[in-house]
């Protein structure tokens, strides 16, 4: 606020006695308004330490929620349009913006258009997949399409007022086609306006989008930068043994906090070592409280459930063997970090801090809060509850895991909810379990990004994150966050989760940790059929130590399993992946020469035999229909049992050629999937591929004229995807990278065929 300096006459001086007190009240007349830029809030998406203030704005939520409290959370809208055919999504009035926004629907040129300030023409006219994922500004990682939905971050300024239409839904049977949608916004304060979304991007604002786009993707490093204070220990944890890590005077800001348990010298078993992951919990306390702020279980925390996860997201990760976490955690007084080992077996475990200490404490800053919660099927009849607080404080996410023990993914229908202080409805009320994390239709596959993700789904368990650096929920009084266990609360099965938020006084987490047994992983009935699920999980997230390490916990369950030799043959390909092919060849020849099973034998000698010349190649394919692969004009052969990839040798020169496959029509669920991997990079089945159904002849040359044929613009679920769970083992590591293509076209002539193609050129 400015100060101004009035000259005034005797006579005004109760005048000035009024203008004097409207200054103090806050009075717009005589207070300059503060105008944001939008460079000021593109800036934000860049201001990590954010998260950790509770001066910022709250971002409630708008959405298709049903409001009948049933699971029909779509086509519901404002109100129509003017325009024949659309209708209102939000009418906001400014000043302010919107902080994300969330949509599936089935079709990607669906419109949508932003009128701003009262503009008759739309300043923003586009399609969900351009608005989210496709073009610039609005590109990954802060927009995108993945696991079936779109979703941006990138801010939207309104300065008077925002009108958002889409073409009108749901006017088919069925409510087809059906758009969810979520929209958060955040409204300025008085004294404050905005400059709404600009007509013409700047060069200047398109560099500094850039920018925070590259921030996004490389992640802070755990070590602190220049200037801060390094601290590290190393510690024998024994069974039953709490120590304390760290105790550090403040004021002060944690900036990282990393712990690299030793599981190598964990000789027990391979489970032994995963038991650590929930066998060691995490405290921390600030300013000498004798409650603990965070109590976790040491890998949940850090983003892995269940098992090791290796990925990263902009607050927490585990490289290697070495959990991260990078939340901004502000304190006054003092921080003391402190695990207990409630295991059964010793483990050393090496920790290390960066800390930036301050002159004085900033009481905007929050304490950093997190802890572990969990609910069974004893809980039917009742939501999960992720957060429930009293007193000041900032939600800021969670993680969660949801293990179905109804054998399907219904649990997934569950909405969350928050409610906060006084509200008598929940003010943030979703549309389903997986759209609050940024996704949709029970996902697709396992995709980790910076503020949300999937590290992990197999039938029929899911772990994912959600984290609000845009879009947070503050309190005053109270905060109440739950999930929905399925519509009504009637799904059988268990809800883990850790809550991340901030709170304006250091206070005791909510929290329910329980024994050790009883934070075992939930009991899985399915894990024996999931096998070849859970190792592309690891090889989707390219972490080829954890599905290495998975193989060495399945086996150990299932002695006696057939496969045995095929996924001892696949971690060697593992290894040939990480210490190059002569380090391996000898395993190769030896397991060729020497095997009774003639499986392997083969499995082996493939291998062998792709690399005996830099134009051998291999094609793999794996359907669920009668599908013939060809390369060029040559037929390579035939697959079409959901049950087994199949794989070819074939030699593959340098030039251009086409890859296509002829399709047998499917009902949902269906798929055809392929790979060619060759010395000069690899060709796979995945968006851009075009397909036709019936198509005229020739279209194995590579001069075909395929302009009137579709382009694809999505991949299927999985595969596989329930009722098809069991996948016979391979040795062949590349199939992940694969999407699958749907094998229910639009024809639903079974006696026609359609065949997807793919023109591509090796050096």
């Amino acid at each position: 606020m400015k100060s101004y300096v009035f000259i005034v006459r005797m006579a005004g001086l109760l005048l000035l006695l009024a203008m004097v007190a409207g200054i103090a009240i806050g009075c717009r007349e005589w207070t300059a308004k503060r105008v944001i830029t939008w460079a000021e809030l593109i800036s934000q998406l860049g201001d990590f330490d954010r998260m950790a203030r509770l001066d910022v704005l709250a971002s409630p939520l708008l959405s298709s929620y049903d409001p009948t409290g049933g699971n029909d959370d779509y086509n519901k809208f404002l109100r129509k349009s003017r325009t024949p055919g659309w209708v209102v999504l939000t009418d906001l009035k400014g000043p302010g913006y919107v902080s994300r926004l969330w949509f599936t629907c089935s079709n990607f040129q669906h419109p949508i258009r932003f009128f701003f300030d009262g503009e008759k023409q739309p300043r923003i006219e586009t399609t969900l997949a351009d608005f989210c994922g496709t073009k610039e500004p609005f590109l990954q990682p802060l927009a995108g399409n993945e696991n079936f939905c779109w979703y941006s971050f990138l801010p939207i300024p309104y300065q008077k007022r925002l009108v958002i239409e889409t073409r009108e839904t749901g006017t088919e049977p069925g409510g087809w086609p059906r758009l969810f949608h979520q929209i958060n916004y955040t409204t300025l304060p008085p004294g404050q306006t905005v400059a709404s979304f600009p007509a013409k991007i700047s060069a200047e604002d398109m560099a500094q989008i850039r920018k925070i786009r590259e921030q996004w993707r490389s992640f802070p490093n755990e070590r602190p930068l220049p200037g801060h204070v390094l601290a590290e220990t190393n510690v024998l944890l024994g069974a039953g043994m709490a120590v304390d890590l760290f105790d550090m005077a403040g004021p002060a800001l944690l900036r990282s906090l990393w712990i690299r348990p030793d599981f190598d010298a964990v000789k027990a078993s391979a489970v032994a070592r995963e038991n650590i992951l929930r066998d060691v919990v995490l405290r921390i306390r600030w300013n000498q409280s004798p409650d603990a702020s965070v109590e976790a279980p040491l890998g949940d925390f850090f983003g892995s459930c269940w098992q090791r996860s290796r990925y990263q997201c902009l607050y927490f990760g585990l490289t290697n063997n070495t959990f991260v976490s990078r939340w901004p955690m502000p304190f006054e007084k003092s921080a003391r970090i402190s695990i207990e080992n409630q295991g059964t077996q010793a483990v050393v475990v090496q920790a290390g801090v960066g800390l930036e200490t301050f002159k004085q404490w900033d009481p905007a800053w929050g304490y950093f809060h997190s802890g572990w919660y969990r609910t069974g099927p004893e809980d039917i009849g009742r939501p999960h509850p992720v957060l429930r607080m009293k007193g000041r404080g900032k939600y800021v996410g969670c993680l969660l895991s949801a293990t179905s023990a109804d054998r399907s993914y219904w649990m997934l229908e569950g909405d969350e909810s928050i409610r906060k202080d006084k509200e008598e409805i929940p003010g943030w009320l979703g549309t389903g379990l997986e759209d609050y994390f940024n996704s949709g239709w029970y996902y697709r596959n396992v995709q980790t990004f910076s503020l949300h993700g999937l590290p992990f789904k197999a039938p029929f368990r899911t772990v994912q994150y959600s984290l609000h650096l845009m879009n947070p929920t503050l309190f005053q009084s109270s905060l109440d966050m739950v999930f929905e266990r399925g519509p009504n609360h009637a799904s059988k099965g268990w809800m883990e989760s850790v809550a991340f938020y901030y709170m304006e006084q250091p206070c005791q987490t909510f929290a329910r940790l329980g024994t050790p047994e009883q934070r075992r992983p939930p009991p899985d009935v399915l894990a024996q059929a999931t096998l070849m699920t859970e190792i592309w999980n690891f090889e989707r997230l390219r972490d080829l130590k954890g599905a290495s390490d998975y193989i060495d916990r399945y086996l150990e369950h299932y002695t006696n399993f057939p496969f045995k030799d095929v996924l001892r043959l696949r971690q060697l390909a593992y290894t040939e992946r990480e210490k190059g092919f002569e380090t391996v060849r000898p395993a190769y020849e030896q397991i060729a020469a020497s095997t009774t099973n003639e499986m392997v034998r083969q499995f082996a000698n493939i291998l062998l035999w792709y690399q005996q010349s830099p134009s051998n190649a291999m094609v793999g394919a794996y359907a669920n229909t009668r599908t013939r692969l060809f390369l060029d004009n040559k037929l390579i052969g035939e697959a079409g049992d959901p049950e087994r990839m199949l794989v070819w040798g074939i030699p593959v020169g340098p030039g251009r050629h086409v890859l296509a496959m002829e399709v047998q029509y499917k009902p949902y669920p269906s798929w055809v999937q392929m790979i060619l991997r060759t010395h000069r990079g690899d060709v796979f089945t995945m968006p851009g591929w075009k397909y036709a159904v019936n198509p005229l002849p020739g279209w194995l040359n590579a001069d075909y004229d395929d302009r009137s044929w579709k382009l694809l613009d999505s991949v299927t679920k999985g595969p596989p995807e329930e009722p098809y769970i069991w996948v016979m083992p391979d040795p062949f590591v590349d199939v992940a990278k694969a999407g699958g293509l749907a094998a229910s076209f639009e024809c639903k002539d079974q006696k026609k065929t359609a065949v997807y193609r793919t023109v591509f050129d090796l050096p």
